[in-house]
């Protein structure tokens, strides 16, 4: 079997360095013709402190982070939200490269644009307050105007996340406070009330009647839980005007995207290209191996031959020049004349 792999191998040697000649290079040409280049846009920002959310327990932020790596990090996990990178799409000229049925279609469109704005670009700490944003596309116009609306809805709706936790605890504070107050008037009132009917007793018999004094200390109790709510809300809001309300108080922009003319490089595709013709030519001439293999049916050993006929192999003749084998046929013939 070997011999007869070589004998396919060795017997058309031109055909298989053509293949392994003209498909690499073609590999090379098919993705420089049917890809196309591609345009990256970054933008370089200056985080002032860590991302922090104001929760129950006051500002929480993840203290072993850096604060490009909380900002990079908080503006990834946004870029996964539905209403966030939408936004960011719906304000570039993204959708128009998009196919026309996915634009006649809503619902396909904004599925297009979540799955590319939330799967290409890209945000990366860079330092320990430096961050980057990437987004790369075929558009070098496009993939600047994603950056920029992606810095953009940041500024405008970091702050609000950030907070968004404390205007509901605010919410609840604020509710409960107007029931505290009520709660509190009528103690103090009941207190009041108990007082003028009992304007005979003294204040140090009324410190001493057990009526009374379950009346003053709920009276007292009210007004310490107004005043603990009106604490937790005044800090709430002390927080939340330190976090500000802008993003100046965020981060700063100090490399804005520029439309990119640079396009990426192309190195990496065109090896993979040449890799593939080269996968595409060992494969077929692997291909043509086993099939010319399989289909030879020359008599190669004693061995070949019995497997062919049933007789009883008597003598091997070795190996001759042609004109020993002429010689030979020509005795042979003699003889049988």
């Amino acid at each position: 079997m070997s011999q007869r792999v070589l004998e396919s191998v060795f017997r058309r040697p031109l055909q298989f360095l053509l293949l392994l000649i003209l498909l690499p290079p073609l590999g090379v040409a098919v993705v420089y013709v049917v890809f196309p280049r591609s345009y990256p846009a970054t933008a370089t920002l200056w985080a002032f402190h860590r991302y922090e959310v104001i929760g129950l327990s006051g500002p929480e932020t993840d203290p072993n982070s850096t604060p490009a790596q909380t900002q990079a990090t908080a503006l990834t996990e946004l870029l996964q939200t539905r209403v966030f990178a939408l936004s960011i799409a719906k304000a570039t000229d993204l959708p128009s490269t998009l196919p026309a049925t996915a634009r006649a279609n809503s619902q396909l469109q904004d599925n297009a644009l979540f799955t590319e704005i939330s799967q290409h670009v890209a945000v990366a700490a860079d330092g320990y307050n430096l961050f980057v944003i990437t987004y790369i596309n075929t558009n070098a116009v496009i993939a600047q105007q994603v950056v920029q609306s992606t810095i953009e809805n940041f500024a405008v709706q970091s702050e609000g996340f950030t907070s968004v936790e404390a205007k509901i605890l605010l919410e609840g504070d604020q509710t409960q406070l107007v029931n505290a107050k009520n709660t509190a008037a009528q103690a103090v009132a009941a207190e009041a009330n108990y007082i003028a009917a009992h304007s005979n007793l003294t204040q140090s018999e009324l410190l001493t009647d057990p009526q009374y004094t379950l009346l003053h200390a709920q009276s007292q109790q009210a007004q310490a839980t107004v005043a603990n709510i009106q604490a937790s809300i005044d800090t709430i809001n002390q927080e939340i005007n330190a976090q500000g309300q802008s993003s100046a108080n965020l981060f700063k922009v100090l490399d804005a995207p520029a439309i990119p003319y640079v396009p990426v490089s192309r190195t990496k595709d065109y090896l993979i290209g040449g890799g593939v013709g080269l996968a595409v030519a060992l494969l077929a001439f692997v291909l043509y191996v086993i099939i010319s293999s399989r289909r030879d049916r020359t008599i190669h050993s004693p061995l070949d031959l019995q497997q062919l006929i049933a007789l009883p192999i008597v003598m091997q003749i070795p190996q001759l020049n042609d004109t020993s084998v002429l010689l030979l046929v020509e005795s042979v013939q003699q003889g049988s004349a």
